[in-house]
């Protein structure tokens, strides 16, 4: 290959920049209970290690299946909320157990999934009759799962999520932005006099929508409680943009007095037009969409997946979950399968990521990174293994050059690469002097993983 452009990244061991966080590798979905008889996905699921499954959406990921959603656990809305007889948990009981059996914690959203009906024909997302009421049921949830009420468990829960995308429209939130945020005040108050130290938070803003969170932020002043998370989404396509967007977003709540409060960025994507995903979905807008270098499946959109988990660890955000991870035989555009059921570049880069969370836990000092290049070198616990994920977005260089500062005693070098057509590929290290180099095998978006004993 006759090299364009070369990078080189500095990691110096003597300087460490803090620990892995592990709620930056979180997953919305988690494996499908409905048809786990014909295709179980627990075993490739536990293999991208993620710290914790956001239950949004669980509902449509199990045809057939009452579960997660407020109106499938507590049907009868007029019933006694106090009385353990008018909830249906079994099926729920069984999907978290289920993933928590796979090594992932759950991150709850209380309410429902998102409603693609017609827009004069919503029956889940309409504006709760009594507010009071609906807090009443959202509690009876959590006391199931967290303290073991209604032959329940005590699972320690450690996300608790009021709703989804309010400002979308009518698919999520059948109702005024008004009646929502004293909705949203109303069960928050409610749920954190009951449980003063579970983390409850929300909305789920589909994207960062400073104008309805300065409006949510301001009544929660006014009622004199504060959410312990602000959560929202984004489906962009390049890292440092959106990387910015937290900084500005942990501005706003600092500037609102809110500076408890974390961020949450809880559904994620790699996306450059929703043509051919949730709108124009004609066949050639689907192929478009769906395949190649920069569609949803594509390299770009490892290698934006792996740039974003490192670029989040130098910015204010508590967690982070990608938006998939649902069951093969339901390919789309945000599974991790291709349209045959093969694992997809999102995939492998996801047990890339899971290996850094799994195995490692001190992050250290890196130069010569940009916003297409990005770089985490890591250490484990004890000190006798090393890791770099390393992130070419865009394809920008050949080979990559890289200097192990202080840490002389580095050996065992092994690579893993992952761009179009290679998925889980050793190459080659090459030594020369105190640097090592590695090579693309194709000119496109490339995930590396650098891995050594010391």
């Amino acid at each position: 290959m006759d090299i364009a452009k070369k990078g080189s990244i500095i990691a110096d061991f003597s300087q460490s920049s803090g620990t892995v966080n592990k709620m930056l590798h979180c997953s919305n979905y988690m494996p499908c209970i409905s048809q786990q008889n014909i295709l179980n996905f627990n075993d490739d699921y536990t293999k991208m290690h993620f710290t914790a499954a956001r239950t949004h959406d669980q509902a449509l990921n199990n045809a057939g299946q009452r579960l997660v959603d407020t109106h499938f656990i507590f049907p009868r809305f007029d019933a006694d909320a106090d009385d353990e007889k008018n909830y249906y948990f079994p099926a729920t009981d069984y999907l978290l157990q289920n993933t928590l059996d796979c090594g992932t914690q759950i991150y709850y959203r209380l309410g429902t999934s998102i409603e693609h009906t017609l827009d004069d024909h919503h029956f889940n997302t309409n504006k709760p009759s009594d507010f009071v009421q609906y807090a009443k049921i959202l509690a009876g949830i959590i006391r199931h799962y967290n303290y073991g009420w209604a032959d329940g468990y005590k699972l320690n829960i450690p996300v608790w999520e009021i709703w989804n995308e309010p400002d979308i429209g009518k698919k999520c939130w059948n109702g005024t932005q008004e009646e929502f945020i004293d909705f949203f005040c109303t069960v928050l108050e409610y749920l954190k006099k009951e449980f003063p130290t579970e983390k409850i938070g929300g909305p789920a803003l589909c994207w960062a929508n400073k104008e309805y969170l300065t409006a949510l932020l301001t009544e929660c002043k006014k009622r004199n409680i504060t959410p312990d998370f602000i959560s929202w989404h984004a489906y962009w396509h390049e890292a440092a943009p959106l990387i910015k967007v937290v900084f500005e977003m942990r501005e706003l709540l600092d500037n609102m007095g809110f500076t408890e409060t974390k961020l949450h960025l809880n559904e994620w994507h790699y996306l450059k037009t929703w043509d051919g995903v949730l709108r124009n979905v004609t066949p050639e807008n689907y192929q478009n969409a769906m395949f190649g270098e920069s569609g949803m499946h594509g390299c770009d959109s490892a290698a934006y997946n792996a740039a974003l988990f490192i670029g989040f660890h130098d910015s204010p955000l508590e967690c982070s979950c990608y938006y998939g991870a649902g069951n093969p035989k339901n390919f789309g555009a945000f599974g991790l399968h291709d349209q045959f059921g093969n694992p997809d570049s999102n995939y492998y880069s996801m047990t890339m990521i899971g290996e850094i969370v799994h195995n490692y836990s001190e992050r250290f000092k890196v130069s010569g990174v940009n916003d297409h290049l990005w770089a985490m070198p890591v250490l484990n616990a004890d000190r006798t293994c090393g890791a770099m994920l390393i992130s070419d977005c865009c394809g920008n260089y050949d080979e990559i050059e890289i200097e192990l500062a202080n840490l002389p005693q580095a050996k065992d070098f092994r690579c893993i690469l992952l761009d179009m057509e290679h998925h889980d590929f050793e190459i080659p290290v090459e030594i020369i002097g105190n640097k090592l180099k590695i090579r693309k095998k194709m000119q496109c978006s490339t995930v590396f993983l650098l891995t050594f004993n010391i």
